[in-house]
């Protein structure tokens, strides 16, 4: 019973940050309240499985552990925002570490499901904000959070990603009902990126699905793949209408004009290149990237120190990334983010592991809906932190999610069943 409550409340403060934010609650309720709650349930963890403990994958931990505390000691960084650095990027590994080791099957059921009634919450508090401030970027996003409008794409996307999954093996109405809660979940938070990012993952998930349905009949696929195709049109569409800056009248139901739509990515991606706070996602990748090479051997390989972009009331620093390194918007992706404080090395080591979670799923892949939406959630997380934000870098809510997924599917591995996929399709609350 006190396990199952710490992890409820872990969850809760996950997925309620955002409530907390808006009612002007301490920060360290979310950010001690977490890690704090992690520690003890791994060490409840450690004391019930001591001799059996399984740690899959910790090489690449370790390693990128070394490489992190290194560059904060050549820097001479404090050891504070070393540590909160690991938090921001390791804690999902060490809670997929506690589910793995767990041997009560009721408690892992009982938090995907609650897991899962958190996500559905989502759905009724965008509507909210919708209805007490309209669509906007800004504002809090579900319960979620008040920092980061990214969010706004990045969460529905995930979410999308495993529904749309489940519906080509399973094509009900309800997972479609709720794509379009999600849809609009997205359109809320009035982001232009969804134009382009739910199309493309209907399509690379229908490419992916048609791979590795390989003995099934190009019939039975028709049906399923033309409702993918008629959803990714409408999204198109009704993103386009709604999007003020999307359609030539500005409106938040204007007419959908591709000339203006490409004008518009066209001018929003080139920034004003003589103005390094002013630079676009992909001028920013590129300027971060060949400042890193121009700088010092050690600095390009380790980063300017672990830590240098925590914000912190405790840290003398702002942490910003506008005055640390005078960009703005083109510093906001989290391969810059990692780049600048753990060098080329820490990117690579990251990035590797998160090639080696791709690798392991594949080699085992079962033809499951939670097996393809793991591989895809793979592509969201290197599309988000190469071109977009660092949303899936840094929030629990989508990288810890990932690694619950990838925990069940290690456990159906080591089971040899697809028990614990199931849960996420069958569970109460069933999505």
């Amino acid at each position: 019973m006190v396990k199952t409550s710490l992890h409820y409340i872990y969850w809760f403060l996950i997925f309620f940050n955002g409530i907390f934010q808006l009612l002007g609650f301490p920060s360290a309720i979310y950010k001690i309240g977490v890690p704090f709650i992690l520690m003890v349930l791994i060490g409840i963890q450690m004391i019930e499985s001591w001799s059996n403990l399984k740690t899959p994958f910790v090489n690449w931990i370790i390693g990128f552990t070394i490489v992190s505390f290194a560059s904060t000691i050549i820097n001479d960084l404090d050891l504070f925002s070393l540590l909160y650095f690991l938090i921001y990027t390791l804690l999902s590994y060490l809670y997929f570490l506690v589910i793995i080791n767990e041997k009560s099957i009721f408690l892992i059921k009982k938090v995907v499901t609650f897991i899962k009634l958190l996500i559905l919450i989502q759905i009724p508090a965008a509507l909210l904000k919708f209805i007490m401030t309209g669509q906007s970027e800004h504002g809090i996003t579900g319960t979620l959070t008040i920092q980061g409008g990214s969010v706004s794409t990045i969460f529905p996307l995930f979410i999308i990603v495993i529904l749309f999954s489940i519906f080509l093996f399973n094509p009900k109405a309800k997972y479609l009902y709720l794509i379009g809660a999600f849809i609009l979940f997205a359109i809320i938070g009035d982001k232009r990126a969804i134009l382009l990012f739910f199309p493309l993952f209907f399509i690379i998930g229908s490419y992916m699905y048609v791979k590795f349905s390989s003995l099934e009949l190009f019939t039975r696929l028709y049906n399923k793949l033309l409702v993918v195709a008629l959803l990714g049109i409408v999204a198109f569409i009704f993103v386009a209408k709604t999007n003020r800056t999307l359609n030539p009248e500005h409106s938040q139901w204007g007419s959908v004009d591709l000339v203006h739509i490409s004008n518009y990515i066209k001018s929003y991606t080139s920034g004003n290149p003589e103005d390094i706070s002013q630079l676009r996602r992909k001028d920013g990748l590129l300027y971060f990237i060949n400042h890193m090479r121009n700088e010092n051997p050690q600095t390009a390989i380790l980063g300017d120190g672990a830590g240098k972009l925590i914000q912190s009331q405790y840290n003398s620093r702002s942490g910003l990334m506008l005055d640390e390194y005078g960009v703005r918007y083109g510093g906001r992706m989290g391969f810059v983010w990692l780049l600048t404080q753990v060098g080329f090395l820490g990117v690579a080591i990251y990035l590797l592991f998160y090639c080696n979670l791709f690798a392991y799923v594949w080699k085992f892949y079962i033809h499951h809906p939670i097996y393809l939406a793991f591989l895809l959630l793979t592509f969201v997380f290197f599309l988000d932190t190469a071109i977009y934000s660092y949303v899936f870098l840094r929030f629990e809510f989508v990288k810890g999610l990932y690694f619950v997924i990838l925990a069940l599917i290690f456990l159906d591995q080591k089971f040899k069943s697809n028990f614990f996929t199931d849960l996420i399709i069958k569970a109460p609350y069933d999505l």
